[in-house]
């Protein structure tokens, strides 16, 4: 009876596994080199131009997932043969045609650490300048006005790698400038100055130069805006425009540069009348004074400088009032 059971167990497997080949189209084999099964559909190819044609057919039947899945077969099994640097350009670029843009970078990036006289490297900066846009310009959500979304972080790590691999490439450049458009967007100001102030330097003759110059200082002033930076991004920024402003030679960006400074005269103002008016309230109208004359000299083209002007004659009355009273009390004075 057991013998009968067990037949009956065999032939269910039986059944099982030829049911399980038929649906699946594939079939597996003992492989005694590895000590276990195999499937020939997915096994490696015996020679690299072997594996190397068997993904490009899949690529070029636009089965760009499991061609990926080939090329990369290759790199592991066949690192150092000559097909090597192609499978892993095209292993990128089959994520490329899948949509699959960072898993593209990654690979692409690969091909460049791993096989730096690849002949694709200018193509692959290329075709990773591109992703990278790609990343920058998709929609974010925002939470209280703050995109939160990685694929900006994610632009901003393929435009740095550019810069680092093709320093002298023709998209170098342009990434520092794109990278700082992304800190921007992500209110990350100083190392949106930083990415700005790098191109200035070390590429002074960029066409982006020029432009890059008006950013920093626009960035610096949108830093001045932002309450967690300090009251020395207002002086800055207004160094900076007045420089624009006083060396440009493009009208349109003196325009621009002269409706900044006033915007930041205006803030400045304001902030110092702020101070005055925190030591008013701290009864040292000495003090205040000070602050209050210091705007209407420095900043009469302002709204705050009409503000200082009422402050000041209010509080020298005061004072004279005071002193008329202290004198009189003396009998200095007639009553």
């Amino acid at each position: 009876m057991f013998n009968r059971l067990y037949t009956k167990i065999l032939i269910v497997l039986a059944v099982s596994f030829l049911f399980f080949a038929e649906t699946s189209s594939a079939f597996w084999l003992w492989s005694p080199k590895d000590s276990t099964f195999e499937n020939p559909k997915y096994a490696t190819k015996d020679t690299p131009e072997e594996q190397y044609d068997w993904a490009m057919s899949f690529f070029d039947n636009k089965e760009f997932e499991r061609s990926a899945e080939e090329f990369l077969r290759l790199t592991s099994t066949f690192r150092d043969s000559d097909y090597a640097p192609e499978a892993q350009y095209y292993a990128g670029r089959s994520y490329e045609e899948a949509g699959k843009y960072w898993f593209a970078y990654e690979n692409y990036q690969k091909t460049v650490e791993k096989y730096p006289y690849t002949r694709r490297m200018d193509e692959i900066i290329e075709r990773e300048f591109n992703i990278a846009n790609i990343f920058q310009s998709k929609e974010n959500p925002k939470v209280m006005d703050l995109e939160l979304d990685m694929s900006l972080e994610k632009a901003v790590t393929i435009y740095r790698k550019i810069v680092e691999t093709s320093a002298f490439g023709v998209y170098a450049d342009k990434s520092l400038y794109k990278m700082a458009e992304c800190y921007r967007r992500l209110r990350k100001y100083g190392e949106a100055i930083d990415a700005y102030d790098k191109l200035i330097t070390d590429y002074p003759t960029s066409d982006l130069a020029g432009d890059a110059k008006y950013q920093l200082a626009s960035t610096t002033y949108e830093a001045s805006l932002d309450p967690e930076y300090d009251q020395e991004s207002t002086d800055k920024a207004l160094q900076k425009f007045e420089k624009i402003s006083q060396t440009t030679a493009v009208p349109t960006l003196a325009t621009e540069a002269e409706k900044a400074i006033g915007v930041l005269r205006g803030k400045k103002a304001d902030s110092l009348i702020k101070v005055a008016e925190f030591y008013e309230k701290q009864g040292k109208p000495g003090s205040a004074l000070i602050y209050y004359k210091d705007v209407a000299k420095q900043f009469p083209d302002t709204n705050a400088a009409k503000k200082a002007g009422e402050k000041i004659e209010a509080l020298e009355k005061r004072g004279t009032k005071k002193e008329a009273k202290w004198t009189n009390a003396f009998g200095l004075l007639p009553v």
